[in-house]
C-alpha cells in the first residue's frame, strides 16, 4: 500500500527506522518478569480456573489464594504485585533507551485534551509488544479469571509518560476500545502527584513500582491526576476480550 504523509503510520512518519533494543532479555516473556509472590499464586490457581472451563460453567468457580492478595481500593478497581522489581529496572531502562532514539508523542487522532505523551508497542517495538502479550495471555489472564471469569486475547500495551512540562494530566475519559485496562507504574518515587482519579468512586494515590491498576475500560470514567514535578512513566495495556474480538469480525 502507498500512503501520503498525512496516511501514514506514526511510528513511520514520526521516526522512519526501527527501533534498536538495549535489553534483549524483554524480547524473551519469562516468569521473571512477575513479581515472585504473584506468580507463585498464578501457577496455583492456573489447575482450578482450567477446571472450571473443562464444566462449562456448570459449578460454581472454586476460591483461589490469589484472589486474597487482590485489593479493591474503589468499587470494581483492583490492584495487586504484578511486575518484578527487576522488571521494573529493566523495562525502565528501556524506555530512557527508547527516549534517546524516538520522542514520546501523542496520538494526534485523539481529541486534544486526551493526548498523553506515548510510546505504542506495537506500532514501534513489535517484538517487546509480543513478548510482554505472550506472558499477558499465558499468566496475566489468570488475575482477569478470578476477579471476573473472563480472559483476554488481544489489545495495545503503550509507555505514557506525564510531565509538568508537556502532559500534566488527561481529561475524563473511557477507554472505550478496549474491555480490560491494566496500568502499571515504572518509577513511583522519581515525581511528584499523579495518580488515577475515577468519576463518583474515589481517587487510587500512585501505586509501587511493578503493582498493576486493573478496572472495566468501559464503564470506569476517569482521568490521569496532574504531576507536579519530574516525569510519570506507565506501562498501559488496553485488552480486548474473544467476544470484543468477535464482535468486530
Amino acid at each position: 500500500m502507498i500512503y501520503g504523509m498525512e496516511q501514514l503510520p506514526r511510528f513511520q512518519k514520526n521516526f522512519g527506522r526501527p527501533y534498536i533494543y538495549k535489553n534483549m532479555l524483554l524480547l524473551m516473556a519469562a516468569e521473571w518478569f512477575l513479581d515472585p509472590k504473584t506468580l507463585k499464586l498464578i501457577n496455583e490457581a492456573i489447575p482450578l480456573t482450567v477446571k472450571f472451563e473443562e464444566e462449562g460453567g456448570l459449578e460454581d468457580p472454586e476460591p483461589t489464594k490469589l484472589g486474597k492478595i487482590i485489593k479493591e481500593p474503589l468499587k470494581d478497581v483492583y490492584t495487586l504485585p504484578m511486575f518484578s522489581e527487576e522488571f521494573c529496572a529493566m523495562f525502565m531502562d528501556e524506555v530512557e533507551n527508547m527516549e534517546k532514539q524516538f520522542s514520546f508523542e501523542p496520538n494526534t487522532a485523539e481529541l486534544k485534551q486526551h493526548h498523553i505523551n506515548e510510546f505504542v508497542l506495537q506500532e514501534n517495538a513489535s517484538d517487546l509488544y509480543m513478548s510482554l502479550m505472550k506472558l499477558v495471555i499465558s499468566k496475566i489472564n489468570v488475575v482477569f479469571e478470578t476477579i471476573w471469569n473472563r480472559d483476554v486475547v488481544a489489545g495495545g500495551i503503550q509507555v505514557a509518560n506525564y510531565n509538568p512540562r508537556e502532559i500534566t494530566q488527561t481529561a475524563w475519559h473511557h477507554d472505550s476500545s478496549a474491555d480490560i485496562t491494566m496500568v502499571v507504574p515504572l518509577n513511583t518515587g522519581k515525581y511528584k502527584g499523579g495518580g488515577t482519579e475515577f468519576f463518583k468512586r474515589g481517587i487510587v494515590d500512585p501505586l509501587p513500582n511493578g503493582s498493576a491498576l486493573i478496572f472495566p475500560s468501559f464503564t470506569h470514567l476517569h482521568r490521569g491526576l496532574p504531576v507536579e514535578e519530574g516525569d510519570r512513566y506507565l506501562l498501559v495495556f488496553w485488552l480486548q476480550s474473544q467476544e470484543r474480538k468477535d464482535d468486530a469480525k
